[in-house]
């Protein structure tokens, strides 16, 4: 409680003293765009939030070579949240109000995206936020102009799992294992809410860990007393999940496992080891059988000495490319508010490495739709395309 009110008042004052310091959109010199990029570098998220980076940076750096969006050349200043709201919430000012950054990409997290969020609001400064968290594009945060999407919702996810996993016949008893935080929350609600509505299948436990948690096996032991048919690993660290997967083989829980967007990386299958054979992920590509896109964007990686390692490649790209999108529409000055205006506009947008389309409007920010994600099987340790 101490530390949940001490977190509070830190992002108070830093959203007060951004009010009173009379910080709004920014402009900078005509020829450059000032990028904050918040992602998680360190942390249990890193996995991915690395990925992300090397991607942001990839495809900054070749719109640059390319004589940059629209001849503006883009600075993109990065900062570690190290998977730590309160470090999203302190680097946010940071960049807003020492950098004088025109738009922010990030975060990693949806918790630590949530912190930052009303303070770049308050400046007037466009987010665009490759995480999941439902709650973050509800139209009742007074932040909600200000925020847009670039990675599948859970909504999306959520859907795509229970069309192609959990309604299926034989599925009548469902066991759900989360982390402790407002993505894991809002996912283990939502996949409940959506099993009572469909009707004809219990949800026997729901057990949750810290997203830093290591040891699972006391956790997978609850699940396995439930006795599921199917158990949903709902949590966007891939220790964490390879953790349960490991816990659950020593408990001897044989229920068939699915997973959340984020399982689907390299990360996970190094983690899980030999437990990992036979788990489902929704995922937005598989680098194992990419698309004609995804070739593409491998390519990239590769001639920048990288290595593809799962989604964070995916939806990092996504974001700097939306962000690249609504710049080319800003007619005169760039600040945030004519980015954020014309992030808005965008719809039927194809630019990008995933799949389906992009899609905002005044009422609502959530970017793509279903087309985006399908279902994948790990087979001794590669990715396979589930068909539906």
């Amino acid at each position: 409680m101490r530390r949940h009110r001490k977190f509070m008042t830190s992002l108070v004052a830093a959203t007060v003293a951004l009010a009173m310091s009379g910080t709004m959109s920014v402009a900078v010199a005509a020829d450059t765009i000032k990028v904050g990029v918040i992602l998680a570098l360190s942390g249990p998220a890193a996995p991915f939030g690395i990925a992300e980076a090397d991607a942001v940076r990839i495809l900054v750096d070749r719109y640059n070579k390319a004589g940059g969006v629209n001849g503006h050349q883009i600075e993109a200043i990065y900062h570690d949240d190290q998977s730590n709201p309160t470090e999203g919430a302190r680097g946010a000012t940071r960049l807003i109000r020492q950098e004088g950054v025109q738009a922010i990409i990030g975060s990693s997290t949806s918790s630590s995206t949530l912190a930052f969020a009303p303070i770049a609001a308050q400046a007037k400064i466009p987010v665009f936020a490759p995480v999941g968290a439902q709650s973050l594009t509800s139209k009742s945060h007074a932040f909600f102009p200000w925020v847009f999407r670039t990675a599948p919702g859970s909504q999306v996810t959520m859907q795509s799992m229970m069309l192609n996993v959990v309604f299926k016949p034989g599925i009548k008893k469902v066991a759900i294992m989360h982390q402790e935080d407002a993505y894991g929350k809002e996912e283990a609600e939502l996949a409940t809410r959506l099993i009572k509505e469909k009707g004809g299948i219990e949800v026997v436990a729901t057990v949750s860990a810290p997203l830093s948690a290591t040891d699972l096996s006391s956790a997978a032991t609850r699940v396995r007393n439930s006795d599921p048919d199917l158990v949903l690993l709902l949590t966007s660290a891939p220790a964490m999940a390879g953790a349960f997967v490991r816990g659950a083989e020593q408990a001897k829980l044989t229920a068939p496992i699915v997973g959340s967007l984020s399982i689907n990386q390299q990360a996970f299958v190094d983690a899980a080891g030999k437990a990992g054979n036979g788990v489902m992920s929704v995922t937005l590509g598989n680098w194992f059988e990419p698309t004609p896109k995804q070739i593409e964007l491998g390519k990239l990686l590769h001639e920048a000495g990288k290595q593809p390692a799962g989604y964070g490649e995916i939806i990092g790209s996504s974001s700097i490319m939306i962000l690249a999108e609504a710049v080319k529409a800003v007619q005169g000055e760039i600040t945030g508010q004519a980015i954020r205006d014309a992030a808005e506009k965008i719809c039927g947008f194809e630019g990008t490495y995933s799949e389906g389309k992009v899609c905002y409007s005044t009422e609502q920010h959530e970017g793509f739709d279903a087309e985006t994600v399908n279902i994948v099987r790990l087979e001794d340790g590669k990715w396979k395309n589930v068909k539906p």
